[in-house]
């Protein structure tokens, strides 16, 4: 009997360790959860308009419209997977991106996150970096995760 708790014992305490770890597991934030608008206006009054729906399984699509100052047009879509780590919101669009881009995000106003860009294709941002807001419009369908409960 000592010699199975000894054993039990032995392959535990390792387990023990990554609980205790610096690094927090990757995990999706329910509130992120859902259809969010948001929209962004640069330097040379281009303004970005988006949605973007983010899903409990882990992915997302986000249609972006772009109004040039001439009041040209340009729509498209992106999709890909997002989480959150060691507080951080990951996103990256599969397969066009090697990695991901990486925001700190908190919640300022009610159903409204703000987001600053921390990290973008590996390279650090400056203080001065991107920022927006984005909006809950709708929820997120609910997920299926495949057989009952």
């Amino acid at each position: 009997m000592r010699l199975v708790f000894l054993i039990l014992l032995v392959i535990g305490l390792p387990g023990c360790n990554a609980i205790t770890a610096g690094d927090q597991s990757p995990f999706f934030d329910v509130k992120l959860i859902g259809v969010w608008k948001g929209e962004y206006t640069e330097e040379s009054g281009t303004i970005k308009s988006w949605t973007q729906t983010r899903n409990a399984d882990g992915t997302y699509m986000i249609e972006f419209s772009f109004t040039e100052p001439d009041d040209t047009v340009k729509s498209f879509t992106e999709s890909g997977r997002w989480w959150v780590q060691n507080a951080l919101f990951y996103e990256i669009a599969l397969p066009d991106m090697a990695q991901p881009d990486k925001y700190k995000y908190s919640f300022k106003e009610k159903e409204c996150v703000s987001f600053v860009l921390v990290e973008s294709n590996g390279l650090t941002e400056g203080t001065n970096g991107y920022a927006f807001k984005e909006c809950l419009a709708a929820d997120s369908p609910p997920a299926s995760f495949g057989g009952s409960i």
